[in-house]
């Protein structure tokens, strides 16, 4: 039952009711709703203690996608009393259950699912009604001190760019081709060299392209042109004068050019994306959908509203991570021999080619300008660059404006609450810089690519997550087949980036064999590294750093890979970047000797001035030891490693009976929620195409990430439950509530899920047997007995196994299924 205010437009929405679930569905519209909701759905369920819980689910999710397949921007609310009904899926759609206090004894049976959340104070309890035994849920609206409803912010955006003018670019583009260089190259400082070659660029840029000023609404869609927004106004203001009659053909109008424009924006949209990546469609949808106009959520953080006092404190904070070290000791660096220096020189071809490649809608750095700039003027650009690029090298010297950085604050959680735990700094640097470091970091690669770590998964060519999670559960898998039990803990280094000695870091080039020339260019290119936080158009004080590395550069992670190459621990270990685990195998009947080796791994960090993130470091045991001991508790000092049954490596959810529902329900609910970017783009009259693409780029890669990993163990619901995602997808694309699913795979040639997870694993077991591959060597040793020709030849041994486990395990798996497999 539900009471509806007669002031309130409402209609009952009979067909999505159904005689086996007690629903009741209202769809309700105030007379002026805010511009991004367009519709309040309601909804009323009651589900009794013996009922179907999975019909219930099926039929509430069925009837939310149904609505928001017609209504898009709807907001949602979700009651009743639902007992004890498993709400995971509502959770995933996604929902937030705001009920958070007991209203029947001691259980939360009466509930409310909402999307509008933040529009709502937390519910209030009273007591219940009359003789009733459950307690009455009371939630109103959020009111603010002047009595108007606390909606949206009516703030502006000040957005400044360059012109994009044609004539101007081709102008530029004629200006830099007749530009003399020649002062430039009778240069002999690359600092000098750089800010001659600066103060042309700027000019250049500010006289053809100069920077404009434009003025957007925070919550505004981007195809919102001035005419439109007049448009606004005259509306507004004929319903302040109480015209009546021409409010309502203003709104009309208002409908049709907003529908007009918003079409021809998505079309100009959709068919600049044909040929485009996964990448560009997800940043582009949420561009359509107005979900990238939030706003950075760390402002929130300002309790008293100074922004600016704001970001000085971000500053301090990741200045303050790195200040106990001590700074660079120029006096260790290696002599130079000059025939050394004609190894290392740079071609205006190689630095064209890069600059040709670069992606122009990446942000730049502290010197402002633009990618576009780089890559449509590469062939005027690189002779310049080049030269300062090879007295770089030849000097060991690296301009300042190249070791500046822009910091921005990324939050690890939504929203933030803490400086010191929720900010990771992302560091924008010159973009030229960052070519000239791709040429550098690869020549070091050259000298210590065969030195590096094998089980060092993290940044490197042909390794990836996936291959590191195949490592470790083979591993696993192999040692409980063997009855051993696998003690394992998972190490966290606290602001792994942010806490390098540049010092310690230079003593192991040095030790590695990389060339002295590229180590004095390391040094000048690590020692007084400078910063500031840019938050929106706030922006901090520069501080110059003690060590760290710049999380964004290109030789942040090669320098991190040279600082952490000779961690062990006399045990299984395996690394991606920071992330280290520590796999301790221990035979039936014998002790556990992880403390050892976690002490190990303590005195390499204390040596190497890496700090462990004792909170975030975790312990999992796998399998049983019946008569061994594994039952002590490790403890570093007063820090205690946490025993967990589950634990998020790489992405991928891992349970100590080496189970993959955690894992399935995690990736379930993440495609779930990007159902929603499907409902926008349908309801945007995007073409069925376009429509499959986009959830092919963006929605299906959530259900197949390091599927070598899991997929030959997943159980049949598992199966089923990750396949129900595409068929919520297909019913939304193709806007049907029932399809043949099978018929609409053959038909729109979309292989089902359990199919391409079969093929992929497939795929990855091809590029194992490869020799040169890195998990070539957990293959078993070849036949050699091969001798006489087969249809299938198989070249390794099917393995056995003793138990289903060890038996459904990639490896095992791949060799009794795939070798023969054509």
């Amino acid at each position: 039952m539900c009471y509806v205010s007669e002031n309130l437009s409402c209609r009952r929405l009979s067909d999505c009711e159904c005689n086996d679930v007690e629903s009741l569905w209202l769809l309700c519209r105030y007379p002026r709703m805010p511009r991004h909701v367009s519709h309040i759905l309601i909804g009323i369920i009651y589900f009794p203690p013996d009922g179907d819980g999975a019909f219930t689910v099926a039929h509430i999710i069925n009837c939310l996608d149904k609505i928001t397949q017609k209504y898009s921007n709807v907001g949602i609310i979700l009651c009743g009393d639902f007992n004890k009904l498993n709400d995971r899926a509502i959770i995933n759609y996604p929902l937030k259950q705001v009920v958070k206090l007991a209203t029947r004894r001691n259980n939360i049976l009466d509930k409310i699912y909402t999307n509008i959340a933040e529009w709502y104070d937390i519910p209030v309890i009273l007591p219940p009604i009359a003789a009733s035994d459950h307690n009455v849920v009371l939630m109103c609206t959020v009111i603010s001190q002047c009595g108007n409803r606390k909606l949206s912010c009516d703030s502006f955006t000040y957005i400044y760019s360059r012109s994009n003018d044609p004539n101007g670019k081709a102008l530029l583009a004629h200006a830099l081709s007749i530009q003399n260089w020649i002062p430039l190259y009778k240069m002999d400082d690359c600092s000098v060299m750089l800010d001659y070659f600066y103060c042309v660029v700027y000019n250049l840029l500010d006289y053809y392209l100069p920077v404009r000023i434009t003025m957007r609404h925070p919550t505004e869609k981007p195809w919102v042109n001035e005419r439109f927004r007049r448009l606004i106004r005259q509306r507004q203001y004929a319903w302040q004068d109480h015209d009546m009659n021409k409010y309502r053909t203003l709104r009309n109008l208002v409908q049709r050019t907003a529908r007009n424009l918003r079409n021809k924006y998505y079309g100009r949209c959709v068919k600049s994306l044909q040929n485009a990546g996964p990448r560009k469609w997800w940043h582009a949808v949420k561009r359509i959908t107005g979900k990238s106009q939030q706003g950075p959520t760390v402002i929130n953080l300002a309790t008293d509203g100074d922004i600016q006092k704001l970001v000085n404190e971000i500053n301090e904070f990741f200045y303050s991570v790195s200040c106990d070290l001590p700074s660079l000791d120029s006096s260790g660096m290696p002599d130079i021999d000059d025939a050394s220096l004609d190894m290392f020189i740079i071609e205006p071809y190689q630095v064209e080619s890069k600059l040709a490649k670069l992606c122009p809608n990446k942000a730049c750095g502290p010197d402002e300008i633009p990618n576009w700039f780089w890559r449509d003027y590469s062939v005027w650009l690189a002779e310049p660059l080049c030269a300062i690029f090879n007295c770089s090298i030849r000097h060991g010297i690296v301009p300042s404006i190249w070791k500046q950085a822009n910091v921005v604050p990324v939050p690890k959680s939504n929203p933030p609450t803490s400086i010191n735990k929720d900010l990771r700094p992302i560091s924008l640097t010159p973009t030229v810089s960052k070519i000239l470091e791709s040429f550098v970091g690869q020549w070091i690669l050259d000298d210590i690519a065969d030195k590096i770590d094998g089980r060092q998964y993290g940044a490197l060519r042909g390794r990836s997550t996936t291959h590191e999670l195949v490592d470790i559960l083979h591993h696993w898998h192999k040692a409980l087949e063997n009855n051993s039990s696998v003690r394992v803990v998972f190490i966290d280094y606290a602001k792994a980036f942010d806490h390098v000695d540049h010092s310690i870091v230079i003593h192991k080039l040095i030790a590695l064999g990389v060339s002295p020339v590229l180590v004095r260019w390391i040094g000048s290119f690590l020692c007084h590294r400078q910063q500031r936080v840019k938050l929106s158009e706030y922006v901090s004080e520069w501080l110059t750093l003690k060590g760290g590395m710049p999380q964004g550069s290109y030789l942040g992670p090669l320098v991190f890979l040279v600082l952490i190459n000779d961690l062990t621990a006399g045990c299984l270990l395996h690394k991606f970047m920071d992330d280290t685990t520590l796999t301790e195998i221990i035979p039936s009947g014998e002790n556990s000797k992880m403390s050892a080796m976690v002490h190990d791994v303590v005195m390499w960090s204390v040596k190497n001035q890496m700090n462990i993130n004792w909170g975030k470091t975790k312990e999992m045991l796998i399998g049983t030891n019946t008569t061994g001991s594994i039952d002590d508790i490790l403890c570093k000092g007063n820090n205690t490693i946490e025993r967990v049954n589950t634990f998020k490596l790489l992405g991928v959810h891992i349970d100590s009976n080496l189970k993959w529902a955690s894992h399935v329900d995690s990736i379930c609910a993440k495609a779930s929620s990007r159902l929603f970017f499907l409902k926008m783009l349908k309801r945007c009259s995007i073409s069925i195409n376009d429509l499959l693409y986009f959830y092919t780029s963006a929605i299906r890669p959530i259900l197949e990430y390091a599927c070598p990993a899991w997929h030959t163990s997943l159980t049949k619901d598992q199966s089923r439950q990750i396949e129900h995602i595409q068929k919520r997808a297909l019913r939304i694309i193709f806007n049907s509530n029932c399809i043949d699913y099978k018929n609409f795979c053959q038909v729109h040639h979309i292989t089902p899920l359990t199919d391409r997870r079969y093929e992929l694993c497939k795929l990855f077991f091809n590029n194992m047997l490869q020799e040169n591959s890195c998990l070539h060597y957990l293959l078993p040793p070849p036949r050699q007995d091969i001798c006489y020709k087969l249809r299938h030849t198989v070249k390794f041994e099917p393995p056995t196994a003793k138990s289903v486990r060890f038996q459904n395990s990639f490896i095992v798996y791949a060799l009794n299924n795939y070798q023969s497999d054509k």
